[in-house]
């Protein structure tokens, strides 16, 4: 667009404007403004459903996330359970393992539900399910076919096996000559009952080794029972040896059995349960990078589009400001000009120049007013004519309107009073407090102003006019009338003086309220001094228990450090007694060596190996001590003081850090940092220690419940070369919404009457943004932790010790205070 369409265009809209009502003008620029903040209140609508959908669908991924966990970890468990139940074979275990498959199968269905792009692999994890189920049950029946065949084939042949030796052995100890069969059948005997113990051993623990020497003493037995059958003295003998060969061999066969089902067991073991638990574990991994996948999908879509909408909405904000302003400005213009031409023309009308001429102001309101200004101008000149004929007659009332009081009077040329008139004329005069025929001061019940009566009979005497003259006359009841009266003088046609006229008013209730004005002010004084003094006091007493408070909140915070630290050096000074109690003893033992001539080469090499590791073990302890009792000093140095120098703050952190390590060891809290190595500050490094020791100790106390670990992060960050933000942060309950504005008041705590000052906060605040010069921002969401932000400068203003003392406590009232007080109780 050209210049000269532009400037047709702005033409066409001000000749617009200047034909359409103000009123008019200003519900366009309203609606303007109304459909401006529609539009961003619907961007605003839009961007915060796109997050709403962002975080549902974020949090279903998260669901199905820790289902597939739980899934997988149940599993685990499960195979843990069924290796333990082939091991004891518990009748409640096997309760327990069945309990836990039908919870694994309803816990797969739920899984199920939520499938969208990944069947397949919940598929796969479907089929391992099945696989892993199916070989428990075969394991379970495989365990009774076991316990079958140990009871059946081994158990009860052994059991005849025992019986049938204890009758041989018996049947031959009664028959006296038999030498052989003796010795024959202990053997027998100490073979069949190593074979029975092994037997237990293996079914027990299943080791191979165990199997073949448990045959190998079966076969022993086997062996010799055909020999003790061809020495048996009788057929009683010979029966019973024939019948325990075949315990024997059903016992070989039964072992053989069992070995080859514990063979098959270990298979499936192997191949399904374990094989499958593999699977189960792949196939949980692969859903488990999908659901990352998924994750960091919807982060970016949720990114790029929420991005796009704040560049809209920024776009858009422009747009409707820069509309808005432009189209206001015309506006303005068009009301503020022809304004000032009728201002113009006021001013000209106030002067008397009623010869200007009223502008044209278009058809609308302003238009209306320059007619009304016309119709003025009219109206005004005539007026002014009108005038003329008025001010004679108005000069004679003007005297009267301005002494217009209760009553009138009059007086002769002798100045007596010859009559009065008005409301309480009639009831004064009835009560002979005015009296006609006597002149003022020989009044008998004036009362008082001797001089001003001497003043004012000067002046009447002098027939002078007079103004506003206070005298007081006294009632029949003993009260006083206060009158103030004002009179003019009148003089006859020749100029002769024939009197006075002129009215009095009472100002009885005036006086009164100045009396009780008076008494109230000599009071006052003294009541301003006797508060000023109450809150002076109450502002010491206020003063003495804040710096008390602070001071017990400072030496709390260093006693719990002066114990950190005691309990912390206890383990390297232990140590290094340990160590020099060691060395002491190996030195004794080498005078005696050398004292007895037994001294050796590898005893002396020994020997200083020895002294070398302590001395070593000695110094790094005692270096470590040294490391504490160093960083100890620094930060109490540096907390009982505000000496400002120049300091590294990561150094001066983990100096605080260390002290408070032990203390954070024992409640289980993680406190990490991460500040650059490289951030120097001229600043307060005490204050600096105290703001970090209280919000330390602070998140320790309110943030975690008793028990809990936590983790706790300080970090920081140069902004440009003037500024440094510190972040601390953890990961506790957050602080409450309707407390958060409250949390660096004063005296504010939740554990009042548990420990709580409620001076913590309120200290970091003050020290933060009056001495180190900063500022401090909370950042907290109920059940995810809290963050507080504090920027400082590198270089940190001069202390104002009128502001603010070392730990942050500012005086409570000042005497400009006071005195503020003071003047609004006196006025």
């Amino acid at each position: 667009m050209n210049p000269l369409s532009a400037k047709l265009m702005l033409d066409r809209v001000r000749h617009w404007l200047s034909a359409t009502s103000i009123q008019q003008r200003l519900r366009y620029l309203t609606l303007l403004n109304v459909a401006g903040l529609v539009l961003l209140l619907g961007l605003s609508l839009v961007s915060s459903a796109l997050k709403d959908g962002y975080f549902d669908a974020l949090q279903n991924l998260n669901t199905q996330q820790r289902q597939l966990q739980h899934f997988n970890t149940e599993t685990a468990r499960l195979q843990v359970a069924i290796q333990n139940y082939l091991n004891s074979s518990d009748e409640g275990l096997q309760q327990e393992i069945d309990k836990s498959t039908e919870r694994l199968f309803e816990e797969f269905s739920q899984l199920e539900k939520n499938k969208s792009d990944y069947t397949e692999n919940l598929l796969l994890l479907r089929e391992s399910l099945k696989s892993f189920i199916t070989g428990y049950r075969e394991l379970k029946q495989l365990n009774h076919e076991i316990d079958k065949t140990y009871q059946n084939e081994l158990i009860d042949p052994s059991r005849h096996a025992a019986e049938l030796l204890a009758m041989v052995i018996g049947s031959s100890s009664q028959k006296k000559g038999q030498t052989l069969l003796g010795p024959a059948s202990v053997v027998a005997v100490n073979a069949f009952i190593d074979a029975l113990l092994k037997m237990n051993v293996y079914y027990a623990k299943r080791e191979t080794v165990i199997s073949l020497s448990t045959r190998s003493s079966l076969e022993r037995v086997a062996q010799l029972a055909p020999l003790l059958e061809s020495l048996a003295p009788g057929e009683f003998e010979r029966k019973a040896l024939n019948k325990l060969q075949k315990q024997v061999h059903t016992m070989i066969s039964g072992l053989g059995s069992l070995q080859r089902s514990y063979a098959i067991r270990t298979q499936i073991m192997e191949t399904r349960i374990e094989a499958n638990q593999r699977a189960i574990a792949h196939t949980a991994e692969s859903l488990d990078k999908r659901y990352a996948e998924i994750e960091s999908t919807l982060r970016n879509r949720y990114s790029q589009r929420l991005s796009f909408i704040n560049a809209f909405a920024i776009v858009l904000s422009l747009l409707i400001i820069a509309f808005t302003f432009g189209f206001g400005a015309l506006v303005f213009n068009s009301i503020r000009t022809p304004l000032a031409a009728l201002l113009r023309t006021v001013e000209a009308f106030s002067s008397g120049n009623f010869q200007h001429p009223v502008p044209e102001v278009g058809h609308n309101e302003l238009g209306m007013l320059a007619g009304g200004l016309r119709e003025f101008r009219n109206s005004a000149m005539q007026r002014t004519l009108a005038e003329h004929a008025l001010r004679d007659s108005e000069g004679r009332f003007r005297a009267l309107s301005d002494m217009s009081s209760d009553f009138f009077w009059e007086q002769n040329e002798m100045l007596q009073y010859t009559a009065f008139s008005g409301q309480r004329a009639g009831e004064l005069l009835a009560r002979n407090v005015l009296m006609l025929g006597l002149r003022a001061w020989d009044n008998p019940r004036n009362l008082g102003y001797e001089d001003s009566w001497a003043q004012h009979r000067l002046i009447v005497e002098t027939h002078q006019a007079f103004r506003d003259f206070e005298f007081s006359l006294q009632m029949p009841d003993g009260k006083l009338l206060h009158l103030l009266a004002s009179g003019d003088p009148v003089f006859g046609i020749n100029n002769e003086f024939t009197g006075y006229r002129g009215t009095a008013k009472d100002i009885s209730a005036q006086k009164s309220i100045e009396a009780e004005i008076r008494q109230l002010n000599q009071t006052l004084e003294q009541r301003v001094i006797e508060r000023t003094t109450a809150l002076r006091q109450s502002n010491d007493q206020l003063s003495q228990a804040m710096e008390q408070l602070v001071q017990s909140e400072k030496l709390a915070s260093l006693g719990n450090l002066v114990a950190g630290v005691a309990h912390e050096l206890n383990t390297p000074l232990g140590n290094a007694l340990v160590a020099s109690t060691s060395l002491r003893d190996q030195v004794r033992d080498m005078n005696r060596a050398v004292d007895a001539g037994t001294l050796r080469k590898s005893d002396l090499t020994e020997f200083m190996a020895t002294c070398e590791e302590g001395c070593l073990l000695i110094e790094r302890n005692a270096y470590r001590a040294v490391t504490l009792v160093s960083n100890f000093k620094q930060v109490a140095v540096d907390q009982t003081s505000a000496q400002r120098r120049e300091f590294n703050l990561q150094q001066t952190i983990q100096e605080v850090v260390a002290t408070l390590s032990p203390t954070l060891r024992k409640q289980q809290h993680t406190l990490t940092v991460d500040i650059p190595a490289n951030i120097v500050l001229d600043s307060y490094p005490g204050p600096l220690d105290q703001v970090i020791t209280n919000i330390i100790t602070n998140a320790t106390v309110h943030a975690f419940q008793p028990g809990q670990p936590g983790a706790l992060l300080i970090s920081a960050t140069a902004v440009g070369y003037k500024e440094v933000v510190i972040m601390l942060s953890d990961n506790g309950g957050g602080i409450p919404l309707d407390k958060q504005g409250r949390v660096f008041d004063p005296f504010f705590t939740t554990r009042l009457g548990q420990g709580g000052s409620g001076l913590g906060l309120y200290i970091v605040y003050n020290i933060v943004t009056s001495l180190l010069g900063g500022h401090i921002q909370l950042v907290s969401t109920p059940g995810t932790g809290t963050c507080f932000l504090i920027h400082i400068p590198l270089d940190a203003p001069h202390a104002d010790e009128n502001a603010a003392n070392v730990h942050g406590s500012p005086q409570l009232l000042t005497q400009t205070t006071l005195d503020l007080i003071a003047d609004q109780d006196e006025t």
